[in-house]
């Protein structure tokens, strides 16, 4: 009775404002058979009704067994269930989490995991304290060896994501998923202490609007000087989400870019936005932006640089033409879709002794920073600007 109270207990629906988030890993993998190793701290298994200890470094095979889970050990099969979970006992307990069919690299995972069959595939669910969660998040999005105050900043971001999207995924039985259209997330980074110490600095804060409103937390990897309005990317004009000069990432080695393009090909795409190919000249399709440009316009024709960088996979949107008499060079500013924090700008601030709350200040007009307790996150709804992996280039 008591195993079957703290399995509900463990297992009840995740609440906007729990502690725990359930995170699927290796979700776009249709996994068949998975290695599991304890590497820190004390684990139980969960069988069907019963549980048994496991023991330090103790390797588990979970394989499907048609709508089952098969566990066995280097010894012996443990039996078939509908679901298998290891609970860490201590609070500071580690996984090793090894995907065999198909192969995949070993990643580390802290707290707690569940196996069970759906999607026709094993579901691996990590059950894991949000805070956890959020560092190893900060780390797959800016990278390690960084400063404490980006890493504080980014954490707000992150959170702020997290609650506004915490059930993307609710239909699947668990709230959010590793890949980048939830967050990216690869499990527990080695440089863990670090960044988790920064993200406890600033635990449980969230970035609002004036109204109290979770903000709609985008972010990129290079401005290249200049960041972009929403509406300019996302057709929504948000009012923190406005263009700003950034100085502090012009000299990094993202914010700059070139290509060249075949003028056959650039012309070709220039007719499918409705562009008349046989009365443009170099003069026509030349380009010399000032600031960060909405449209490249050709012959009267606007067409959004959000859809020239998208069709020729640029790094930005942000680019010049220069036309030559086979080819057109585009000489290009940043990396990524410009919108809100600029990964490589605020790092800038933060080696500059700037703290977290002004560099999410700089990139985000008007905002304030809170703690979650003060927002009724039941009448949240998820933000409206979807940002697709393409637009996440980091």
């Amino acid at each position: 009775m008591r195993l079957a109270l703290f399995l509900l207990l463990l297992f009840l629906p995740f609440l906007s404002n729990s502690q725990k988030l359930s995170i699927s890993v290796f979700n776009d993998t249709n996994l068949n058979t998975i290695l599991v190793t304890p590497t820190k701290g004390e684990y139980s298994m969960v069988l069907g009704d019963s549980m048994i200890t496991i023991k330090p470094l103790q390797i588990l095979y979970i394989s499907r067994q048609g709508d089952s889970v098969l566990v066995r050990d280097e010894n012996q099969s443990h039996g078939s269930y509908k679901r298998v979970t290891l609970i860490g006992q201590t609070g500071e307990d580690v996984f090793r989490l090894k995907p065999i069919i198909p192969s995949k690299p070993a990643r580390l995972y802290d707290d707690n995991i569940t196996f069970y069959v759906e999607f026709n595939r094993i579901m691996a669910v990590n059950i894991i304290d949000r805070e956890k969660y959020i560092a190893a998040v900060v780390l797959a999005e800016t990278g390690p060896n960084k400063e404490p105050e980006l890493y504080k900043a980014q954490a707000l971001l992150a959170r702020t994501f997290t609650v506004t999207h915490i059930d993307k995924h609710q239909s699947e039985g668990f709230n959010l998923c590793d890949q980048e259209h939830c967050q990216a997330y690869k499990g527990r980074p080695e440089a863990f202490q670090d960044i988790y110490d920064a993200v406890l600095d600033v635990k449980g804060l969230i970035v609002v609007d004036s109204t109290l409103k979770p903000i709609s937390a985008a972010f990129h990897a290079n401005c290249g000087g200049q960041t972009a309005s929403s509406e300019d990317v996302w057709i929504q004009a948000l009012p923190y989400l406005r263009s700003v000069n950034d100085r502090f990432c012009t000299s990094a080695p993202n914010a700059r870019w070139e290509r060249t393009i075949p003028l056959t090909e650039w012309k070709k795409f220039l007719a499918q936005q409705g562009v008349d190919t046989a009365k443009v000249t170099r003069d026509n399709l030349n380009f010399f932006p000032k600031e960060r440009p909405k449209y490249y316009t050709v012959l009267g024709v606007n067409i959004a640089t959000t859809t020239v960088r998208k069709y020729f996979k640029l790094r930005s949107a942000w680019f010049s033409v220069s036309a030559g008499k086979s080819e057109v060079r585009l000489s290009g500013k940043g990396y990524g879709h410009g919108v809100g924090m600029c990964q490589d700008g605020a790092l800038a601030m933060a080696q500059r002794s700037f703290t977290y709350d002004k560099i999410i200040q700089h990139y985000f007009k008007g905002v304030q920073i809170i703690d979650i307790s003060r927002v009724n996150l039941d009448s949240i709804k998820p933000d409206s600007l979807e940002v697709k992996p393409f637009d996440v280039l980091q």
